[in-house]
């Protein structure tokens, strides 16, 4: 399964850029990002990355709050309509979904949505019961 790294982080002017600098300079390739304003300026940056233990580690080192967590990582085609399918045999599973975002995959004409769900390990016996794939991590980090 992919693994999300999320930073908690002070909502001010170059502290995304902060975040951003240290993976550049370890060469980590960030797929996808959300970034959240939680409450009293304080955000949450969610982060699809290729290396996500390495991105852990050299923000971590660098004094973040940072949590490393699995995410399950579906596929989809690029097309309308695509989403809404999805949706609806993900509704059919009952798995409750906190977050989700998507990130294009041009060079194959699809997407991919990222979820957080509270239990991982029940959501993908749900959706492999259910007949939906989960996506490897070739998949999830590939560039």
């Amino acid at each position: 399964m992919a693994f999300e790294v999320s930073v908690f982080l002070e909502n001010k002017i170059a502290h995304l850029e902060g975040i951003t600098n240290v993976l550049k300079s370890e060469n980590i390739n960030i797929r996808s990002l959300t970034l959240s304003n939680i409450m009293h300026g304080w955000g949450v940056l969610n982060l699809l990355v290729d290396q996500p233990e390495k991105a852990y580690k050299v923000l971590t080192e660098k004094g973040n709050s940072v949590f490393l967590r699995e995410v399950i990582v579906l596929g989809m085609k690029d097309e309308a309509g695509s989403l809404d399918e999805l949706l609806i045999k993900l509704s059919r599973t009952g798995i409750h979904i906190e977050n989700a975002y998507t990130r294009l995959v041009s060079e194959t004409n699809t997407a991919l949505m990222v979820l957080d769900v509270p239990d991982v390990i029940e959501a993908g016996n749900r959706l492999l019961k259910n007949g939906i794939h989960i996506l490897d991590d070739d998949s999830v980090y590939r560039k």
